[in-house]
């Protein structure tokens, strides 16, 4: 994870508007090798799932300290199960700016 702040903190911060920058965690199915994943209902079970909510907060309050910037919380999705996808696509749409960026001429 140390590259991915890093990348946050010295790319995507500086780069691009604080109300654009949303974050999501990918491999929620792989999360703690593998383990607690319910692979008859395709989703983590109680301890996946508290230890995917705890790393989610974690990320947004990293973040946050780090550069300044409050983010909404990030979502946990598996894309290669379809997991959480739908929460994925509706935070996305939940956050999209009302108006478009002005082009610099």
């Amino acid at each position: 994870m140390g590259t991915t702040y890093q990348l946050l903190n010295e790319v995507v911060v500086p780069n691009i508007q604080v109300n654009r920058i949303l974050v999501a965690i990918n491999q929620a199915d792989v999360a703690m090798k593998g383990r607690h994943w319910n692979e008859q209902k395709n989703c983590p079970d109680e301890v996946l799932l508290q230890f995917l909510e705890d790393k989610a907060e974690s990320v947004r309050c990293r973040l946050s300290e780090a550069t300044g910037v409050k983010v909404v919380k990030p979502v946990f999705f598996s894309a290669e199960r379809g997991y959480n996808v739908k929460k994925l696509l509706d935070m996305i749409i939940d956050n999209m700016p009302k108006e478009r960026r002005k082009l610099a001429a």
